[in-house]
């Protein structure tokens, strides 16, 4: 039997568990500790500190510590809630950047992570720590996030949970792994059979509120709602401007004291759950080394709250009144998050509910991952995590999936000793920083055995679910029954033996916002409501258009969120690009499908027309969409250089431009692509020009060196052929430096000549290549003719009669030539018919 860890991967503290006998335990870390802070650091030495060992190190070192990764996850530097987040952040915090692709990286020692990256290695330090607690190697897991998450926060702890060495089985709302934990059965204290619950999630870093309906083997997610950027870090933050104003009045930003005034902010606010009065001693204390003691009264902290907990009331009322219910027919209200222990937000909700209706039954540290572990129990299948794989419903007792053999384990990894972000074991180098990884191997955890309870035999692996004697059943991976105490096979939501019912199931979803598509005049085409239950049936789109452009490709960009009139304002969820190489011209009927799997993928069905179907898996992409459009215009002009000058390049160029180009569809169409960001663009646009210069130059460069006979030095006439002789050697070679060097002298020479003389010769060429109409083009050979004449005769007044003639049938030629010049192909999106 594989082994599910569930996780709950908060901002603030992160805590592990698992089914062990059928029921949901805590596995503590390496320290003895439930919750591991989700706290990383680097020590002078290089090397990682995580949870506690990272904050205890935030007094030594300000600014090497990351502390609220979680709420930066997924997110791209533009946005609105991110530049939100960085206002919040402590005045100790790691600093950040915008990363090449538009989203955004934190400094972990002396390089810039992504949050990805971080929440990665934090996952697999949570990893390791479990398997020790264990003696089983968890090659999955189920990973806790905000129900108020977007699509691409979603992703992006995928991601995480991938890099950190799992098979990521399900990501799940933390509300809902809550409601998992606090196992609501009907007539139980007089819940009726279907009991409405409202569960109340204020944790470190978000706050979310859910209505949930819960009945016999049955479970729905009703309404959701919350705040990304409200939690314990936010009340922290008020403690923490309330201690800066007492002991002078002075910016303590950017010294020592930073991280000792957070730090006593965080103790007082603890205290305050459970005293009246916290005792604060501040030491040592500016430049001098002094000291400042004072109290602070919980009277005080709760003044500061005040407009927080307007906030939150007006979030519980909203989600109540969108879900038409009233307070009074919520029959049990659950607190989960480290921060409900504030008695502030418990008299909150007991003046709206009642007293008697706030539960406490369950830890609320702890009850997400708690949750996260039944979820594990109630999963029977899993999904193939291939792109472009459609299985469904594979067993849990699957290795690799039957279709594709995509492995259904987490990889092997290993901790990059550079940077810390893990990596398949036998990578060679690591794809971060590049530091030699060839020599690591990764660690596997002691196995715990099991004793058999009905043969006794006591050297059972933890993970065997039968016993290697007598075969008798032992763990099977399921929920226990609470009634006969049977332990049953996962994917069960009531007992195979008594029939008795769990208190849970496996949730109905619903998304919390807006799901729509990007339109061109940027408004957003609603496809899935806010409140919407997923998995969903194909939803059908008829009343689009696209431009029939020849060439232009269809971008499909999709948004979550509730701005409506302005797409670019909501959460990217993703896109896809459909390339089309020839359409007819007009408005052409676009007809879209779009399907929300119960992975919160999405799947897209069009056509053009009366066209064959395509069909797409929403690409999620960490790149901007701002990036994706100019890798696809970049692409565009690489496509058309290639095009026009197909029979000039040489194969170097053909080569090195063809691999750009691959990167470049890639990332415009929001794949990963081979190299990294940083940088991509600007070196795929000075690549574009150098080959174009080069080959300008050295048609230029030919061109004089045959047609300026007469007109230009014997000398300078070699020297152009020379030039043009070596502009070509590094073509064929395509040598960057080299040709750069012998295209600028090329170029040097080229500028040099007369500028009536450079018009004349590249007119006549244009003529001689039937580039012009057939009128101008006799007149442009009538005055080569007569200008040839002129040299063979060595009359200088005629030469310059018929160079100014060349000249001035120059301009009628571009003029001609603007007017027929076609338009260049992009990329449209979709419109209203």
């Amino acid at each position: 039997m594989h082994r599910i860890l569930g996780i709950d991967l908060g901002t603030t503290n992160s805590v592990t568990a698992w089914l062990s006998d059928g029921v949901p335990v805590v596995l503590p870390n390496r320290h003895g500790d439930q919750a591991t802070p989700s706290a990383l650091g680097v020590d002078p030495h290089g090397a990682l500190l995580v949870g506690h060992e990272a904050l205890n190190w935030r007094t030594a070192q300000p600014g090497s510590v990351i502390t609220e990764a979680k709420r930066l996850i997924g997110r791209r530097w533009e946005d609105e809630l991110v530049q939100q987040a960085l206002q919040a952040r402590p005045h100790d915090a790691s600093p950040v950047r915008a990363s090449a692709d538009g989203s955004v990286e934190i400094r972990l020692g002396e390089h810039y992570l992504s949050p990805v990256q971080v929440s990665a290695i934090l996952l697999r330090r949570l990893k390791q720590d479990a398997e020790a607690a264990a003696g089983v190697p968890f090659g999955r897991a189920v990973i806790t996030v905000p129900a108020y998450f977007a699509e691409p926060q979603f992703s992006a702890v995928r991601e995480a949970g991938r890099l950190a060495g799992f098979h990521v089985a399900r990501i799940v709302e933390e509300p809902t792994a809550a409601a998992h934990a606090f196992g609501i059965r009907p007539d139980e204290d007089g819940t009726e059979a279907y009991a409405t619950v409202l569960v109340f999630d204020l944790g470190g870093g978000t706050f979310d509120v859910s209505l949930l309906t819960i009945g016999p083997s049955y479970f729905l997610v009703g309404q959701l709602g919350g705040d990304n950027l409200l939690g314990g870090s936010d009340f922290d933050a008020l403690l923490d401007d309330h201690l800066r104003e007492q002991p002078d009045g002075r910016d303590h930003s950017g010294d020592g004291d930073a991280s000792r005034i957070r730090a006593a902010a965080e103790r007082a606010k603890v205290e305050l759950s459970s005293r009246d009065v916290s005792e604060v001693t501040l030491a040592p204390l500016g430049r001098q080394g002094g000291s400042w003691s004072g109290a602070v009264r919980r009277t005080d902290f709760e003044a500061l709250l005040n407009e927080h907990l307007g906030r939150m009331r007006e979030t519980v009322e909203s989600v109540l009144k969108e879900g038409d219910a009233l307070p009074e027919d919520v029959q049990r209200v659950l607190l989960v998050g480290g921060s409900t222990r504030i008695p502030a937000v418990r008299r909150t909700l007991e003046d709206l509910f009642g007293e008697e209706t706030v539960s406490h039954a369950v830890d609320p540290m702890t009850a997400v991952a708690h949750g996260a572990a039944v979820e594990t129990g109630l999963l029977g299948t899993l999904a193939c995590p291939a792109e472009t794989c459609t299985v469904e419903g594979i067993p849990v007792t699957a290795d690799v999936c039957p279709g594709c053999a995509t492995p259904l384990l987490g990889t092997a990894t290993v901790d990059c000793p550079g940077c810390h972000v893990p990596a398949p074991e036998l990578t060679a180098a690591c794809p971060v920083c590049a530091t030699d990884l060839s020599g690591l191997r990764a660690a596997r955890p002691v196995s715990t055995l099991t004793e058999c309870p009905e043969c006794g035999r006591d050297d059972n692996p933890a993970s065997a679910t039968v016993c290697l004697d007598c075969d008798a059943t032992l763990d099977a991976g399921g929920l226990k029954c609470p009634g006969c105490g049977m332990v049953n096979a996962a994917g069960l939501t009531t007992c195979s033996f008594c029939g008795g019912d769990f208190g849970t199931a496996l949730a109905e979803q619903v998304t919390a916002q807006h799901i729509g598509l990007e339109l061109e005049d940027g408004t957003v085409e609603v496809i899935f409501p806010g409140g919407m239950p997923y998995p969903t049936e194909w939803h059908r789109v008829d009343d689009l258009t696209v431009p029939g452009d020849r060439g232009a490709s269809v971008r499909f960009q999709l948004w979550e969120g509730p701005h409506l009139r302005s797409a670019q304002r909501n959460e990217f969820c993703g896109g896809f690009v459909h390339d089309r190489a020839d359409g007819p011209r007009g408005e052409v009927p676009l007809t879209l499908q779009v399907r929300l799997d119960a992975d919160r993928t999405i799947d897209l069905k069009y056509r053009f027309g009366t066209g064959d179907w395509h069909g797409a898996r929403l690409r999620r992409s960490m790149a901007s969409p701002a990036i994706g459009r100019k890798a696809a215009e970049l692409h565009d002009r690489y496509a058309h250089f290639l095009d026009d000058w197909v029979r000039e390049v040489t194969p170097a160029e053909r080569d090195a431009l063809t691999e750009v180009m691959a990167d470049l569809a890639a990332l415009s169409k929001g794949e990963k692509v081979g190299r990294s960001l940083d940088g991509l663009l600007d070196s795929a646009r000075d690549t574009l020009e150098l080959c174009a210069r080069a080959r300008s130059a050295y048609a230029r460069a030919t061109i004089a060196g045959q047609g300026g006979r007469g007109l230009l030095p014997s000398p300078l006439l070699e020297q152009l052929r020379k030039a043009a002789e070596a502009v070509m050697d590094t073509r064929k070679a395509m040598d960057a430096d080299a040709m750069r060097t012998a295209t600028g002298r090329a170029e040097e020479l080229w500028t040099g000549l007369d500028p009536a003389v450079r018009t004349s010769i590249l007119t006549i060429r244009f003529a001689e290549q039937d580039s012009y109409p057939a009128t101008l083009r006799m007149e442009v050979l009538a005055a080569r003719d007569a200008l040839r004449s002129a040299v063979e005769r060595s009359d200088q007044a005629a030469q310059d009669t018929q160079l100014v003639r060349l000249g001035r049938l120059a301009e009628q030629g571009r003029d001609q030539f603007a007017e027929v010049s076609a338009p260049a192909a992009g990329s449209v999106l979709p419109s209203k018919r």
